[in-house]
């Protein structure tokens, strides 16, 4: 045993036999070779198929079949290594008494190898015959069922693999099987009585105004026959087939169909409600054949209605009202004039953020509802503020008017606010310390639905009067603020510059600046109980802008002075700080201001 194991030390012990090639006591290297050269002196070799006096020749390329040396290689070195020392010693002694054969792998290329079984089982193939019925002209006769023979493709693959791989030529008889037909009848008669009077005439299929027919011979292209067992026997059925008909019923499904309506809410400042939604319509394919077998059937009425089934709406009626949605939570409206591009975006961002209904615990996201400020959505250049203290044309320009007036209808209806950042430049037309500017990717305006029910926000302007009205269901809640005087004021810095082209004593402002300054606002929302349900306070923080002058040094003397200021000059100068309430509302009512 050890003089065994020394020999064949990294070697295929002997004995050992691929595909007829001798591989004993080789060295993996060599055994490989061997199994190489035994491949490329077979690759002529063919598998020969015959079988319904046909005959096949197939190669190894023809199915892409590979020899994989390496593999049967690794097989070939485990047929006395697979256990413990004593139990491989004692298989190696057997080996030299008789050899073991060790199967050769291989592959094939799947695609070819299919191809080509599938290709022989059609050209041999004798399907099974249904029982049924024959149309010659007006007369019909019955088809008894038979039996059919195809080629059991699974056992061909098996062996026509086999065959490649002994690398010898090889006649393989293809491996047939007897098949059943799924319908066989004992009694034909009740059919061809049945398949006289469906032939009889054509069949009308009616649905309002529309109708189609069915002339005989469309009747005999989709008619299919069952068996049905009656009185202890196999009785033949015809029926129209749904599969075969499934072209025709796909045009009467186009014609027939009618999309649903989902159902809508109406609103007129004061109170909403649901607009119902209306169901929509389509076929039902299987009540429809049953309706046609039926006529078919018939002698005297030979007319079938379509069957419709009812397609919901994405919303319903009762899915509506379950909302809630009735009263007035708050509302508010601006008006401002501009430029005719900045009304144009007003106008499209308020139709972007209406109708929106939010479910409790949903977040309204400005910047998600408006989506892009692009021309191909229809914004356009208007004045907007870039930088503090500087207005540039940029696409959606004004939209923050937008922002503002939905900010105030959330802030007295009561919600949530969970974003919201004052402008850099103070607005006067804007409540104090309630202003909201927007821009893309940057500040954003989000407040979440706190109630236990739906709300709908809608909105409607026209470029110049923009109003926001939030419904829902009234809780109860009511909403207080109290507004601060400006604090921490920072009095404007002057900046000046020279300019030889003014004479003399001449001043030109440039930019008005702004003082520095902050404003709070503190807003107490209560449920009908009386406990607090928020309490919130938004500081607003104006950064101080110097005024900037051009002082002319000309020769020339003048006194004429040039306003470029694109930033608001009503401004407080007071120096003082203060923290004194101006003011105390409790308000869900609209409320009108002016904004730019």
């Amino acid at each position: 045993m050890l003089i065994d194991a020394t020999i064949y030390h990294g070697r295929i012990h002997a004995g050992v036999v691929v595909s007829g090639v001798q591989i004993g006591g080789m060295k993996p290297d060599q055994a490989k070779a061997a199994l190489d050269a035994r491949m490329k002196d077979a690759a002529q070799n063919q598998v020969t198929l015959t079988g319904g006096g046909k005959t096949w020749t197939v190669s190894p390329d023809d199915v892409g079949f590979r020899v994989d040396s390496a593999a049967t290689v690794s097989l070939a070195m485990g047929a006395s290594r697979k256990g413990n020392f004593l139990g491989n010693r004692f298989r190696g002694f057997l080996m030299y008494f008789k050899d073991r054969q060790v199967a050769l792998q291989g592959t094939v290329d799947t695609a070819k190898f299919n191809a080509l079984v599938t290709q022989v089982a059609q050209a041999v193939d004798v399907p099974p015959l249904n029982a049924g019925l024959a149309f010659d002209g007006v007369k019909i006769k019955t088809v008894q069922g038979q039996k059919g023979r195809v080629v059991d493709q699974k056992a061909l693959a098996t062996q026509l693999t086999a065959a490649l791989l002994s690398l010898k030529a090889a006649l393989l008889p293809l491996p047939m099987t007897v098949k059943d037909p799924t319908v066989v009848a004992d009694d034909y008669d009740q059919a061809l009585q049945q398949a006289e009077t469906m032939t009889d005439s054509p069949v009308t299929l009616t649905n309002g105004g529309d109708s189609w027919t069915l002339a005989t011979a469309d009747i005999i292209a989709y008619m299919d026959f069952k068996a049905v067992s009656q009185g202890g026997k196999s009785v033949l059925v015809p029926f129209l087939s749904a599969e075969k008909m499934a072209l025709f019923l796909d045009d009467v499904a186009a014609k027939v169909k009618t999309d649903p309506v989902s159902a809508t809410f109406k609103g007129d400042g004061t109170r909403a409600w649901v607009v119902a939604g209306v169901p929509g319509k389509k076929l039902d394919p299987e009540k429809t054949v049953e309706a046609l077998n039926a006529a078919a059937l018939d002698a005297n009425d030979r007319s079938a209605k379509v069957a419709l089934v009812l397609k919901d709406p994405s919303l319903t009626t009762d899915e509506a009202k379950a909302m809630g949605i009735k009263d007035v939570l708050g509302s508010y409206q601006t008006q401002w004039v501009g430029t005719t591009d900045r009304q144009v975006n007003v106008k499209i961002a308020t139709q972007y953020t209406s109708n929106t209904l939010m479910a409790p615990g949903d977040v309204f996201d400005f910047d998600a509802e408006v989506g892009p400020r692009t021309a191909d959505r229809g914004f356009r250049l208007a004045p907007g503020i870039t930088h503090p203290g500087q207005l540039e044309d940029v696409l959606g320009g004004g939209i923050c008017q937008v922002a503002t007036t939905l900010f105030n209808a959330a802030f007295v209806a009561g919600l949530d606010i969970v974003e919201r950042k004052n402008h850099s430049m103070f607005v006067p037309h804007y409540p104090k310390g309630r202003d909201a500017t927007v821009s893309a990717g940057g500040p954003n305006l989000r407040f979440r639905n706190d109630t236990k029910h739906y709300i709908l926000v809608r909105g409607a302007s026209d470029g110049i009067t923009t109003k926001f009205v939030i419904y829902g269901t009234d809780d109860g809640r009511t909403v207080s603020s109290d507004t601060s005087d400006f604090y921490d004021i920072v009095v404007r810095d002057t900046e000046s510059t020279t300019d030889k082209s003014l004479g003399k004593g001449t001043t030109s402002i440039v930019d008005a600046g702004q003082d520095g300054k902050k404003i709070k606002v503190v807003r107490t929302v209560k449920a009908a109980d009386g406990t607090v349900i928020h309490k919130d306070v938004f500081v607003s923080i104006w950064p101080m802008l110097p005024e900037q002058i051009v002082v002319g040094a000309g020769t020339s003397t003048g006194t004429t002075s040039k306003s470029t200021s694109t930033t608001s000059k009503s401004t407080s100068t007071t120096k003082s700080t203060t923290t004194t309430v101006k003011s105390t509302t409790t308000s869900k009512s609209t409320t009108t201001t002016t904004a730019a």
